[in-house]
């Protein structure tokens, strides 16, 4: 029996597709390592072809401990993360607390940037906010969630959750301005397919929008109804027209 690969990529080509995110940080090692592995063997059997990571794309699978809502205990579970989230946490692996000036520094982030990812990992009790002493100073730090700790340390996590979180009307900003921009991304995908492909059905569009618009923070997640309405807004908008059988294409004019 074969095993899964721990890597395995899409590969998008410039001149189909529109402009990708190209953010980039420093992986954390183990992950570049086994990328790495991915494209030599890659570059051997495509020859001369090489690949372009986009780090920004892409989705890691990850298993990791987490504490139960009643904090009397613990459980394994699965998570579905960016790259980023998933560099951020294997970090913990190599030790047990980080300052968010330190994982930036890994990471080759800002420090707000950290911030954000990080307060996924806190909503989800992997890890935990704690405080501690250094020069004479109080340090704010990250640290693994444990059913031990989790008692002492609630109340600091909650008193501090400004540092992790933005207050309500950034949240609802910044909602609007990511929809906003998701949808911008979609339209060019859409715009891109359907110049290489001609015309298309909507189950089609919706197919390879989920194939191909996965980045961590453009996911396609809509249904294929949200799709339907935007390709008639779309259409409204004479940016594509829709003929008698379904079938979707650039309006020419």
């Amino acid at each position: 029996e074969v095993d899964e690969p721990v890597v395995d990529c899409a590969i998008v080509s410039h001149i189909f597709w529109p402009a990708l995110q190209k953010e980039q940080f420093k992986n954390h090692p183990r992950i570049q390592s086994q990328l790495d592995e991915f494209s030599l063997e890659y570059a051997a059997f495509k020859n001369p072809r090489r690949l372009i990571w986009h780090q920004m794309l892409g989705t890691v699978q990850v298993e990791l401990e987490v504490v139960d809502e009643d904090g009397g205990g613990s459980h394994m579970q699965e998570f579905t993360c960016s790259t980023l989230h998933a560099t951020l946490i294997s970090h913990f692996e190599d030790k047990q607390q980080w300052t968010l000036e330190d994982l930036a520094t890994e990471t080759g982030l800002s420090e707000e940037s950290v911030k954000k990812k990080m307060g996924w990992w806190i909503a989800n009790r992997v890890v935990q906010l704690v405080k501690g002493r250094s020069g004479g100073a109080t340090v704010t730090k990250y640290e693994l969630t444990s059913v031990d700790e989790l008692a002492d340390t609630e109340h600091d996590s909650a008193a501090d959750s400004d540092y992790y979180e933005d207050d309500g009307e950034e949240q609802a900003l910044s909602a609007r301005a990511q929809q906003a921009e998701e949808m911008q991304v979609y339209e060019s995908y859409i715009f891109g397919m359907l110049a290489n492909l001609g015309q298309l059905p909507l189950d089609r569009i919706h197919n390879n929008l989920k194939m191909f618009a996965s980045g961590s923070d453009h996911k396609y997640d809509k249904t294929a109804r949200q799709l339907s309405s935007f390709l008639q807004k779309l259409c409204k908008e004479e940016k594509l027209e829709c003929g008698g059988d379904g079938m979707y294409r650039v309006l020419k004019k």
